[in-house]
């Protein structure tokens, strides 16, 4: 995803809605006219019924499908098993991008999640990002820096939750650019990966953090800050779908095309995952490919591709900017595209971030399309995509959020009586409609 900015004009373009003499803000107020009220209910009864049980999934289990970590925990290699046979039986796990620790709207009585507010359960697979580890997608107060709680264990500690109420574990990274972390820390002495930068094309980065280059070691320690979760993780016995340096064939951040070499991404795929695996011992990790769609052939999906030795899962990010139709009619060739290529090469298959991006995300109000979950699930459940995942809400930010959510018990975004209906459909799953799959690694 791309670093969304948000404008003043949005605000203000909100605010302009509201009669003259009345200060609406639908950011803040639940009674805002804005907002609908819910009376769709998730059957959460029906939900488990359908669940994507290790019985129900038998005929599409692949005892012989194997993570491309030799050394992959058992958890790991179960849950390589639990998504391929997923999407095998017409399944479909929803995703969510910070889905616990980060909501539109903080309603009373509300939970610590959006999905949790609307539908009862968490998302089935959660996306934390490595922003968090840095303080910029996650912020701790005074106490919790005295009782020496850092970033990356307040991230395990949601991380665990997680995964304690069903949902698989992703991970990304926005990369700060290691040329100005270097540079600051030339100045004030101490090595600071806090401030997004990885759109700051600037500094040949990716040549100079390998092995020989002079940003190598400033690297290291950032990948050490991804071992110590991975490692807690691990711990744990909590597998994570690990999706780094995406979108790479885009221009948006340094290890992109516009900034990198295809021998250079290439080399800097190994050494990332040869480091945490082979040096750090991180070996609970299941390795997402997922560059920006859509794709018309084999060779644009596999541009700058680090080969099969280094790569699980086929993923796929791609954003709908007009709600015209046009995006599933591309997300449709793009999927079976890469089926065939999943197929081939023996990996599991995932839309692993999308959304609406209508001025910026979903919109408060005048959504064109309030299907569009039950539409996309459709279409990842006819290619065998194991999960789709849309971007995170962020705090009372217009236009930065991908989901629909609640503003009190009653009443939410205009959206969430599609949303219910769409975690009410037999194909779509929810944390609470995943099971115990550990049993598929031994």
């Amino acid at each position: 995803m791309k670093k969304s900015r948000i404008l003043i004009s949005a605000v203000c373009g909100l605010l302009a809605m509201a009669p003259v003499g009345v200060l609406a803000n639908p950011l803040t107020d639940a009674n805002d006219s804005a907002y609908i009220e819910k009376t769709v209910r998730p059957d959460a009864e029906k939900a488990a019924k359908e669940a994507a049980t290790l019985t129900r999934l038998a005929p599409y289990v692949n005892q012989d499908l194997h993570p491309v970590d030799a050394k992959a925990t058992s958890e790991a290699v179960a849950l390589y098993r639990y998504l391929h046979a997923v999407g095998k039986s017409g399944q479909v796990i929803y995703g969510h991008e910070n889905d616990v620790h980060h909501k539109m709207f903080r309603p009373e009585n509300g939970s610590e999640s959006d999905t949790k507010d609307v539908t009862g359960a968490l998302a089935g697979v959660v996306g934390f990002d490595s922003l968090s580890f840095t303080g910029d997608e996650l912020r701790l107060d005074d106490s919790d820096w005295n009782m020496g709680i850092r970033y990356v264990e307040r991230m395990a500690e949601k991380t665990a939750k997680a995964a304690e109420e069903g949902s698989i574990i992703t991970l990304s990274m926005h990369l700060p650019n290691f040329d100005r972390v270097a540079r600051k820390a030339a100045v004030t002495g101490e090595v600071d990966y806090s401030s997004y930068s990885p759109h700051i094309l600037e500094g040949n980065v990716a040549h100079r953090i390998l092995p020989g280059g002079n940003l190598n070691s400033v690297y290291n320690q950032y990948l050490d800050l991804v071992a110590d979760y991975g490692l807690r993780m691990q711990e744990k016995g909590i597998p994570v779908i690990f999706r780094p340096l995406h979108e790479h064939n885009g221009y948006w951040f340094w290890w992109g095309v516009k900034s990198t070499s295809a021998k250079d991404f290439q080399k800097l795929w190994e050494y990332t995952v040869t480091y945490l695996r082979d040096q750090k011992g991180v070996h609970n990790f299941l390795y997402a490919y997922s560059p920006n769609g859509p794709f018309q052939n084999e060779q644009e999906y596999f541009t700058h591709y680090p080969g099969d030795a280094w790569v699980d899962i086929y993923g796929i990010d791609t954003y709908d900017d007009d709600q015209t139709g046009s995006y599933y009619l591309n997300l449709d060739k793009s999927l079976e595209l890469i089926q065939g290529l999943a197929e081939k090469h023996g990996k599991v298959l995932a839309l692993t971030e999308a959304g609406v991006r209508q001025g910026g995300s979903l919109a408060i109000t005048g959504n064109k399309d309030k299907q569009w979950f039950s539409k996309v699930s459709a279409i990842c459940a006819k290619h065998q995509a194991a999960y789709f995942m849309t971007w995170s809400n962020f705090e009372k930010l217009p236009h930065n959020f991908f989901a629909p959510y609640m503003v009190s018990k009653t009443k939410g975004h205009e959206m969430v009586n599609d949303f219910v209906n769409f975690y009410n459909e037999d194909t779509s799953l929810f944390a609470d409609g995943l099971v115990d799959y550990r049993p598929l690694g031994r």
